[in-house]
């Protein structure tokens, strides 16, 4: 269940909320939620965006691999003095880069956004099997984003935050971050700003009002 004022997942045995101190409410009936959401009203999952990925991995493998020249090791003159280095280091980014693509391809192929009435499930069947649910009534904001690159590719990212979430984006490319477990990011959605206003309309109706 979650906290009532802060929505903080709390655990079932807790009488107040480890964030807000706010008293656990008694129970509730919630026979009218599960008749409202034993349908899937909506499903999202990310397809995996193979150029778009390798430009980023490839990126930012370059990127690291200059800070690495410039404070640990000047590759530069390693190359010079000993050439079998280029290829160790050539194949060495090759094999991360090439890995890197492949588990998260396998990983975003078990992800799963299933939208109902009152709440919106996510799923992660890969390696470490992960479940998350979350009510609609704890969502404070939806964003939808494009960078320049994500543009061009027809993708972006969609950010659910609850109460107890604070809202920053930390700029990473990863498949689902769960911002301490108080919201989801939901990145490679296809053709992104359909979805958005779908999503956004179903917790929309889906929120009760105050």
């Amino acid at each position: 269940m979650f906290c009532r004022n802060c929505g903080t997942e709390m655990s079932d045995t807790a009488k107040f909320c480890s964030k807000c101190g706010t008293a656990r409410s008694g129970k509730v009936d919630s026979s009218k939620e599960i008749v409202e959401d034993n349908q899937v009203k909506f499903q999202l999952k990310p397809k995996y965006n193979i150029p778009y990925k390798l430009i980023t991995t490839i990126g930012g493998t370059l990127f690291y691999l200059l800070l690495i020249s410039l404070i640990i090791v000047d590759l530069p003159t390693l190359w010079i003095v000993f050439p079998v280095t280029i290829l160790v280091t050539m194949g060495i980014i090759v094999v991360y880069i090439v890995g890197k693509i492949v588990l998260e391809k396998m990983q975003y192929d078990h992800l799963e956004y299933n939208f109902y009435a009152t709440k919106v499930e996510y799923k992660d069947g890969f390696l470490n099997k992960e479940e998350k649910e979350l009510k609609y009534k704890y969502i404070r904001e939806i964003v939808m984003n494009q960078n320049v690159l994500e543009r061009l590719f027809n993708i972006g990212t969609i950010r659910i935050f609850t109460n107890a979430s604070s809202g920053m984006y930390r700029g990473n490319n990863q498949h689902n971050n769960m911002k301490n477990k108080n919201g989801l990011y939901i990145h490679c959605v296809n053709h992104v700003q359909e979805q958005y206003k779908t999503i956004k309309q179903i917790i929309d109706e889906g929120t009760p009002e105050e």
